[in-house]
């Protein structure tokens, strides 16, 4: 019998995705990167609030609508500090909502870089390895091409290990969906020494 090991990997996006739509100076549909800026609007009480994306040829801008003649009343002032003071983590929330961007662009580029951070939490007496993935920012990673990387293997092999019940997701989802945050992968047997080291 040999240990049982609990990882989390934790995969941390290392850019905001891509878009690409119309460039009214470009004249052409091109990509548009995230400024990770606000642009805030008050009209007396009324607020509009755009997250603004910058051609990558000549710098003309896009302002992806956050919030449309909204009473600022109704805004938490929290919130209103963190538009106002261009807060990475509310401007990446906003970055990373690909369904509503791919409504308004043409395009939305999510093959971006990101980093894998292991951490070894728990082990004990048995004969599998669990992993748990930690996912803040949706970028429509596949299950099976995060996994294959992690385990360096190919997809055949994994999938082959997934059919045969090597390989079990928690919740049960097909290998070739995206990965959801604090997705379970537990891997049964001995042939995955490697990883535990």
């Amino acid at each position: 019998m040999s240990i049982n090991n609990l990882f989390t990997y934790e995969i941390i996006a290392q850019e905001t995705p891509y878009i690409k739509r119309n460039c009214s100076k470009c004249k052409t549909n091109t990509e548009f990167y995230c400024s990770e800026k606000f642009r805030v609007n008050a009209n007396q009480k009324i607020v509009d609030i755009w997250l603004i994306y910058n051609c990558i040829h000549c710098e003309g801008t896009w302002n992806y609508p956050i919030l449309s003649r909204v009473n600022i009343n109704k805004i938490d002032s929290w919130l209103i500090q963190k538009f106002m003071n261009n807060d990475k983590e509310t401007i990446w929330y906003y970055a990373f909502q690909i369904n509503r961007l791919r409504k308004l662009c043409s395009d939305v580029n999510t093959d971006i870089r990101y980093e894998l951070r292991k951490e070894k939490l728990d082990s004990q007496l048995s004969n599998e390895v669990t992993i748990r993935l930690c996912y803040k920012h949706d970028f429509g990673l596949r299950i099976d091409k995060l996994i294959a990387q992690i385990l360096g293997i190919s997809r055949s092999k994994l999938n082959r290990l997934s059919q045969n019940g090597t390989i079990l997701l928690n919740p049960n989802t097909n290998m070739k969906s995206k990965v959801i945050d604090n997705l379970q992968v537990t891997i049964i047997g001995d042939w995955y020494q490697d990883l535990t080291k």
